[in-house]
């Protein structure tokens, strides 16, 4: 156990009296770090040590900490006005939207929640409602892949295909399906990696075609699997996933939860591919993690099924206390300025360039921008 100082030693027993941490094993041998402050990628403890954060948080802060453009911005909303549900509307949420919908490249409409698991909790309820209302009752069932990570809420964790986070959770969420990730690495002897690609998409229809193509409602992934070990597709595979959903008529949803806001270098993730998905989830960058935040995008021919009210179950019947209030959603437009006066975008792809270039000694299997796995 390393050397602390009193006031290390008093909070850390506080901590351990009082406070259960996320995702990690009780241990009194190795009691955690507490952070003091933070200034862009450095994290000093209560002891004045400094940490290089290398995670940006939990691949959230994309912009640094202690920016007091944001401070500032937080600042102003909280005296104007702290908070208003968006039952009704208010200004930055409807700027925020509009935004988002340019960045995204196409027509989308957006619904605010709070994080990346709401999100995709969101989606499911907005694919599975819009099939009930254009006549399609038996759609229902969803496809994702393994190793993909899409969030710990019920639902969120029945996507997921990581069987460690849902170990003595389950049974979970009926409906979810996976299948193969396209780990190019672990591909057979002697198959190229496009044509490995290409088999991953195919378990994606042979699934649609085993399970029903009638009774399958979405597919959802990641533009790049992240957490569960930055798997970056190639571009056939991701081709043939749009079309393969397409020719069924199941949805796309992209989860840009992590890779999205510059940490591909482009905007969001799935624009390096061209693909043009039904329904993106975003949340982490969205506000560079300085206010929980997070958002549905739909197209707006989906968003338009849900417009005729008559038996009354029309309307999306989803609400959060928190979702939009007016404080976190002004957080996104002082980003935006700061990335609009920069090359911020362009960093990313020349660092993950020059990692993969620069260490012949470690076997970097995959990469995408910042975001690398080592074998």
């Amino acid at each position: 156990m390393q050397s602390l100082g009193k006031e290390s030693e008093a909070a850390i027993k506080k901590d351990q009296r009082y406070l259960w941490h996320n995702i990690t094993p009780y241990s009194e041998q190795n009691p955690p770090m507490i952070a003091a402050s933070a200034s862009g990628s450095w994290v000093t403890d209560i002891d004045g040590n400094k940490y290089l954060d290398g995670m940006s948080g939990l691949w959230c802060v994309n912009v640094g900490y202690g920016r007091k453009e944001l401070a500032d911005a937080a600042y102003n909303q909280l005296l104007s006005l702290p908070y208003f549900p968006l039952t009704q509307s208010h200004m930055p949420a409807v700027a925020l939207a509009e935004k988002l919908n340019e960045w995204l490249e196409g027509d989308y409409v957006i619904f605010f929640s709070n994080s990346g698991s709401e999100a995709n909790e969101a989606a499911f309820k907005i694919v599975r409602q819009y099939h009930q209302q254009t006549g399609q009752h038996y759609r229902s069932k969803f496809i994702a892949r393994y190793r993909g990570y899409h969030g710990s809420s019920l639902g969120a964790l029945s996507a997921t295909g990581q069987a460690q986070r849902k170990y003595k959770y389950e049974p979970l969420a009926a409906g979810f399906l996976h299948v193969a990730p396209p780990d190019s690495y672990r591909r057979p002897a002697g198959m190229t990696v496009e044509a490995f690609n290409l088999q991953c998409a195919q378990a994606i229809e042979d699934k649609i075609v085993w399970e029903g193509a009638e009774t399958v409602a979405a597919v959802i992934m990641e533009p790049v699997i992240t957490g569960g070990g930055v798997i970056v597709p190639e571009q056939v595979y991701l081709d043939r996933v749009q079309e393969i959903c397409r020719n069924y008529g199941v949805l796309l949803i992209m989860d840009e939860v992590i890779c999205g806001f510059g940490r591909s270098g482009r905007k969001f993730g799935h624009q390096n591919f061209g693909i043009k998905p039904d329904i993106v989830t975003m949340a982490k960058g969205l506000t560079s993690a300085y206010l929980p935040l997070s958002a549905t995008a739909v197209r707006k021919d989906i968003y338009e099924a849900f417009k005729d009210n008559s038996d009354g179950y029309g309307h999306f019947r989803h609400v959060n206390t928190f979702g939009a209030t007016r404080q976190p959603v002004r957080w996104p437009s002082a980003i935006w300025r700061f990335w609009s006066g920069s090359s911020w975008w362009s960093v990313p792809v020349f660092w993950g360039r020059g990692c993969t270039a620069g260490y012949p000694g470690c076997l970097i299997t995959s990469w995408s921008a910042i975001s690398a796995a080592l074998d």
